[in-house]
């Protein structure tokens, strides 16, 4: 088991402290209520760009592109939303998976049982995670080994999403930008494969709005979830959780040699994060939807038997 460091336990100390819990309780317990909106605002948000994308902006791009290419964009654009959809899905329902400590193990005063070296309680979902990452708001859950394949998948097919948005889209938000000094825009372009058209000009000024707001809310996504997606990868390859890192910081500022005794290989931190075993191939079970768990290391086999049972 990896001790923690120095900082991690006196933030820990402070928290649990009896003049601070009281105060952290009450906000727990608002930022879950927080969590429960900015879900259905994450669906609501999704809505806005998945009639903005097919409905407004590749409608209005065929007065700059292929056919071909807006067909590809489309084709390649419902693939991606299904696996958004399906992975955030799977990552906001999928509960925490626990596995009881030994005896010579950390004992939870909190759930008042052992937990193992990787397992760390939340004060938010006010239970133990195995293999806990962070606590994120927007699917108002956990990341942990129950659910972190299902929660990279989903922020790596976001930033490709926005990135297709962004690059498709860019003439059709240049023109919405100025339209009141070109003139061109999608309700007065004349289109043949826009069966939105004039239901969606009907609500005056709503293409314009639309196309303006998810274009930059697209090249917003694209930065800041791109960002999440790059150090996850950073993390998964080097065999961490965020929590991990945390953990072992003290440990590579020391020792510029050291490393994670959980780190099994670039290949493999891969294999087993996206629970290739089994025959498993990437094709079906990562660029498709799938709902089999991650392989966790030796010494947790039976939390992957439990996840099995979970799925």
């Amino acid at each position: 088991a990896v001790r923690m460091t120095s900082t991690c336990d006196r933030i820990e100390n402070f928290l649990d402290g009896p003049f601070i819990s009281a105060y952290v309780n009450v906000i727990n317990k608002y930022i879950r209520g927080l969590g429960n909106l900015l879900v259905v605002v994450v669906y609501c948000l999704t809505l806005l760009l998945v009639i903005t994308s097919f409905g407004i902006i590749l409608p209005y791009e065929q007065w700059y592109q292929s056919p071909l290419l807006l067909l590809f964009y489309s084709i390649l654009g419902f693939f991606l939303f299904v696996n958004i959809m399906y992975h955030y899905y799977k990552a906001r329902t999928i509960s925490p998976i626990y596995v009881p400590g030994k005896d010579h193990e950390r004992w939870c005063f909190k759930c008042e049982h052992r937990k193992t070296a990787r397992t760390h309680h939340c004060g938010i979902c006010q239970r133990c995670v195995l293999g806990m990452d962070h606590h994120c708001i927007w699917i108002n859950q956990c990341v942990g080994s129950h659910n972190h394949r299902h929660f990279f998948l989903f922020i790596a097919n976001l930033t490709v999403a926005t990135f297709i948005v962004v690059v498709a889209g860019h003439h059709s938000a240049y023109d919405h930008f100025f339209e009141y000094s070109n003139g061109k825009s999608f309700c007065s372009a004349f289109l043949d494969y826009a069966p939105l058209q004039s239901w969606i000009c009907s609500i005056d000024g709503f293409s314009r709005n639309a196309v303006i707001f998810s274009y930059l809310l697209a090249a917003l996504l694209m930065c800041l979830v791109g960002f999440l997606t790059g150090w996850n990868m950073y993390l998964i390859s080097k065999g961490f959780t965020y929590i991990d890192y945390l953990q072992h910081s003290d440990h590579m500022a020391l020792n510029a040699n050291y490393r994670n005794p959980l780190d099994q290989g670039f290949t493999r931190n891969w294999r087993n994060f996206l629970g290739l075993r089994r025959n498993r191939s990437f094709f079906r079970h990562v660029i498709l939807p799938s709902s089999h768990p991650s392989f966790l290391p030796e010494d947790e086999v039976t939390t992957t038997l439990l996840m099995d049972e979970v799925v």
